[in-house]
């Protein structure tokens, strides 16, 4: 018995003991190790706040009309500024854009299609000249309020308020047996006459441009030139005694200078007559009278081809309006 639970039994049993709870303390190190490790490699998914606005498309989001740049060609044709009836390439340039006819001049319906475009494009309207409202062009009918035997020192201050300053004139000159002189504003120009009886009067005035396929028109306008609805007349220019006819076909009214013929019958409603003997073409009405010629150019079609055009409410006798 003694030797059974002697000092070295005792001592054996005193080691395991040692070496059990050392095995208890290095598994409960070892589960605590583990743990940690768990939990530093296992991160709780991050909770991203959703946006409404890339979720749900916004009703009042509208994708922007795309305006031009100023580094944008287009831009500086758009919003560089323009003058009234004044002839230019720019104007040119802004018509061809407008994809509009373009005669160089900046009259009402560049205006119009300008306007629209610039609104479009969310761009100024600082350049858009405004429209003249002061003397009314109105050919066979109106100008500035002057009327045929208007005397010379009524009429010519009457259109200079209303047009401006004279930009062409002469003295008096000898033409079939009358004293004429002759005074442009632009395009317009008022004939007067005199004798030894007579005072000085308005006789006639017209419109008188010559249109170059590089340049533009010649002459400014120097207003709106409209005309009167009127009736075609019947007549045929290579028979001067035959009997002429007004019709009971209307012509409309409007501002209807174009420079291309074609252009023109089409605005008007009706052709343009040759007269061979004055290799001219022209058209009449109850109150006015259109005269067309063409130079062609050097060869013929050539960039010289040149369009000349009268309007007026009578012809002067002798007179070759192509001059």
């Amino acid at each position: 018995m003694t030797s059974f639970f002697g000092p070295r039994r005792r001592n054996r049993r005193i080691r395991n003991l040692l070496i059990a709870a050392a095995l208890v303390v290095l598994a409960f190190i070892a589960y605590q190790l583990l743990k940690s490790d768990n939990s530093s490699t296992t991160s709780s998914p991050e909770v991203v706040p959703e946006s409404t606005s890339a979720m749900v498309p916004s009703s009042a989001t509208e994708i922007p009309i795309a305006t031009p740049t100023p580094d944008d060609p287009n831009y500086v044709i758009l919003t560089r500024e323009y003058e009234w009836l004044v002839p230019s390439i720019e104007v040119m340039e802004l018509q061809e854009l407008l994809e509009i006819g373009a005669d160089g001049l900046y009259g009402p319906g560049t205006r119009e299609a300008h306007i629209a475009a610039l609104e479009q494009n969310g761009l100024p309207l600082t350049g858009v000249p405004n429209e003249p409202t002061g003397c009314n062009i109105v050919i066979g009918e109106d100008i500035c309020g002057v009327q045929i035997g208007n005397l010379m020192e009524i009429a010519i201050p009457a259109v200079t308020e209303g047009l401006g300053s004279p930009t062409q004139e002469a003295g008096w000159y000898t033409e079939c047996g009358t004293q004429y002189r002759t005074i442009y504003w632009g395009a317009l120009y008022v004939d007067f006459t005199r004798s030894d009886l007579v005072e000085p009067k308005v006789v006639r005035w017209g419109i008188r441009n010559s249109f170059h396929v590089i340049n533009g028109w010649d002459k400014i306008f120097p207003s709106i030139v409209r005309f009167p609805e009127s009736l075609l007349v019947d007549w045929d220019p290579n028979e001067p005694d035959a009997p002429i006819s007004i019709t009971d076909i209307a012509t409309p009214g409007g501002p209807l200078i174009v420079p291309e013929p074609d252009l023109f019958e089409e605005a008007i409603g009706a052709s343009l007559l040759y007269n061979f003997s004055a290799d001219e073409f022209s058209l009449r009405t109850a109150d006015y009278v259109v005269v067309f010629s063409e130079y062609s150019g050097d060869p013929p079609g050539s960039d010289e081809t040149e369009f000349r055009w009268e309007f007026t409410d009578t012809l002067r006798l002798c007179e070759n309006p192509a001059d």
